[in-house]
């Protein structure tokens, strides 16, 4: 019974808390009078972010809080108005809705100033759903949720949005309200710290949308767009960031409380401590200020065409001249590109982090270039496959088309002509994930993004990933198959062809020869991952009989089923030797009136020949040839060449003179 007990221990240690401050501008919080605030910041992550533009969304709260509590933007919540006319929160519940229905031992409070967040944007799953009427009330209300062991809790505070509206970020009103809002922060945060030790709390505050320095918001200027996350508790690396966003807030606390996000459920944020950086964001030390834009300020780092490793550009059909910044695919950051000029849909590019690439042919023809479209392709570098039949390709991506312009993705293998993925014909800001086909025995995939445009819209890729199931376990053995010899022997020399197939790949072919049981040589050929191979070799060996051993193996270690055939090597020649006596021999020293000749090989004779006629000896060991003189058996007067040869193919020659 003790281990039950201590594992429910265990999962009520954890703990999550959101602060949200309405209308709280990043650029403010540093000179404002925020001690806790602070605080939080040098012990946790700090990311500063963008929000959408219309027509995705204004810059006000319904669609803030809602992107915020779901953890998607606003084209899938549908709440782009503080009206919540057709809100999609069936298909993208809030986070406590989802922590409910996987836990729902857990107690999960919304403390919310601005009703309609604890009516409408957080469901009636959450077991609290609280109005504190003001700021302080809701600290009050939060403080006691905390105090009673609410797990997870939810508060917002409205007070610095109404500052906003009345004085501006410029107004001193506004730096007060924000200095009231850490005091209350402070509060819960005290409340947080008076819990018991054991518990483990993740920290979040961030905000709805920022102010214009006049007062109020909805608008696309950077000032109503910038937005923040700041983090504190477990896996969450201290430090700056540039690649988190508000969508980031809700995965973040269903991973604290042991939920992975389901793909299915179509998330655009990530938990923060799953979040990595990706190739384009290398690159924000090569950053450039401007070139020939004029409205991002003049010390904004945010373009450049230095490419990543591995990554080129090719602009081989991009005409001269033109913007330079955009001249070709670019990388640039949100805070320098959309900016070039306000409300030409760049801010919808909300699913691009940090640095990304981008194609902009409508900036790019605001200054005099030589004839021709934008025409330019970024290309990856060749990524490894893994032997899977399928692969993943995926990206985000923002796709505007605003005049003639057309985009394609393409891949290519092993270097091999490129074909294409896709090619975009309507405006798509998404995730994408490109399912395709892979060759057989194919090594690499190198894709390419291809984008034209006359005077129209852009681009924008992020975040390119491959992605590849492991190869399925190859068990199936290669088959390895003995071409030559043919034949036993006796042979001169031991020439050997073994052909192997594989339905992957093969490995390596083997041909081992042993006598009496003892390895004397083993050859083999390596194959390097071909589905067939040959293996050849010619060893010349002392006589003897012998047995090969053959076979193969696949890349998988798989080995073919080993043949044995045994040969026999024969290198030695014949001998003929004079036979005595003088009914069989007259003369000597190669000189005879009659001469008889004893032949022998221990692999048999074959046949012999005497001045070209030949005699088949029916491959006896030994055999005799007697009563050779002129006219008999091609015999003449003279000089005779007697060749004798044995089955193996080896030859005597005997030169000897008749009188």
């Amino acid at each position: 019974m003790a281990a039950p007990a201590l594992a429910a221990a265990d999962a009520a240690a954890v703990k999550t808390l959101v602060i949200g401050i309405d209308g709280a501008s990043f650029d403010f919080l540093d000179d404002a009078d925020m001690p806790n605030l602070d605080a939080l910041m040098a012990r946790g992550m700090v990311s500063s972010s963008n929000l959408y533009g219309t027509p995705l969304a204004g810059t006000i709260s319904g669609p803030g809080w809602s992107t915020i509590a779901t953890g998607v933007w606003p084209d899938k919540h549908n709440v782009v108005d503080n009206n919540f006319t057709a809100p999609r929160y069936d298909l993208y519940p809030d986070y406590l809705t989802r922590i409910e229905a996987a836990q729902p031992e857990r107690s999960t409070a919304v403390v919310a100033t601005w009703s309609p967040i604890a009516t409408t944007v957080f469901g009636p799953a959450a077991d609290s759903r609280i109005q504190g009427g003001n700021d302080v009330g809701t600290t009050a209300k939060a403080v006691e949720a905390i105090a009673g062991g609410a797990d997870d809790v939810f508060v917002h505070l409205d007070e610095v949005d109404g500052a906003g509206h009345s004085t501006g970020t410029n107004g001193t009103a506004y730096g007060q309200a924000l200095a009231k809002a850490d005091g209350e922060i402070g509060q819960i945060l005290a409340a947080v710290e008076a819990r018991p030790s054991e518990e483990e709390w993740t920290i979040v505050v961030t905000a709805d949308h920022g102010h214009t320095p006049t007062g109020g918001h909805g608008g696309s200027s950077p000032a109503e767009r910038k937005v923040f996350v700041i983090a504190a508790g477990p896996g969450i690396e201290p430090g700056v960031r540039h690649d988190v966003k508000i969508t980031d807030v809700a995965p973040t606390v269903l991973s604290a409380v042991g939920i992975a996000a389901d793909p299915a459920w179509a998330l655009d944020g990530t938990a923060v401590p799953d979040l990595a950086p990706d190739a384009f964001d290398a690159l924000r030390p090569a950053l450039q200020t401007r070139a020939d834009e004029t409205r991002p300020g003049a010390d904004v780092l945010g373009w450049t065409h230095a490419t990543p490793e591995g990554w080129s550009i090719d602009n081989s059909l991009m005409p001269c001249g033109g913007v330079r910044e955009w001249a070709g695919w670019s990388f640039a950051t949100d805070d320098f590109w959309t900016n070039v000029e306000l409300g030409q849909r760049r801010e919808t590019s909300v699913r691009v982090r940090d640095v990304f690439a981008v194609a902009d042919s409508d900036e790019w023809d605001d200054k005099a270039h030589a004839a021709g479209a934008f025409d330019s392709t970024l290309v990856s570098p060749a990524y490894p496959l893994t032997g899977a039949s399928t692969a993943t390709l995926a990206y985000a991506t923002n796709y505007f088309i605003d005049g003639p312009q057309s985009a394609e993705v393409l891949v290519s293998f092993d270097g091999g002509e490129a074909q294409s993925l896709k090619a975009y014909t309507a405006n798509t800001n998404a995730e994408e994930r490109l399912v395709f086909d892979v060759p057989a025995g194919a090594q690499t995939a190198q894709f390419r993004f291809h984008y034209t445009g006359t005077n129209s819209a852009f681009w924008a890729v992020d975040r390119v990933a491959l992605g590849q199931d492991a190869a399925p376990v190859d068990t199936t053995k290669p088959v390895a198959t003995l071409v030559a010899p043919t034949t036993a022997g006796p042979m001169t020399a031991l020439t050997l062809r073994v052909d192997a197939t594989d339905d992957i790949g093969l490995k390596r072919i083997v041909a081992n020869i042993y006598k009496d049981g003892t390895l004397v040589k083993s050859t083999q050929s390596a194959i390097d991952g071909a589905t067939s191979g040959v293996h050849e070799t010619t060893q010349t060996l002392p006589d003897g009989a012998y047995t090969v051993k053959y076979n193969a193996e696949d890349l998988a270690g798989n080995i073919a089923q080993t043949g044995v055939f045994a040969v026999t090597i024969d290198a030695t020649a014949p001998t003929a030797t004079v036979k005595e006596g003088a009914s069989f021999t007259a003369g000597s020293a190669g000189v005879y009136d009659l001469v008889s000749f004893k032949l022998f090989d221990a692999g048999k004779v074959s046949q012999v020949s005497l001045n070209g006629v030949v005699k088949d000896l029916s491959d006896n060991t030994w055999s005799d040839i007697n009563h050779v003189k002129p006219g008999v058996f091609g015999a003449v007067q003279g000089e005779n060449t007697l060749v004798v040869q044995d089955v193996a193919g080896n030859s005597a020659t005997v030169t000897f003179i008749l009188n």
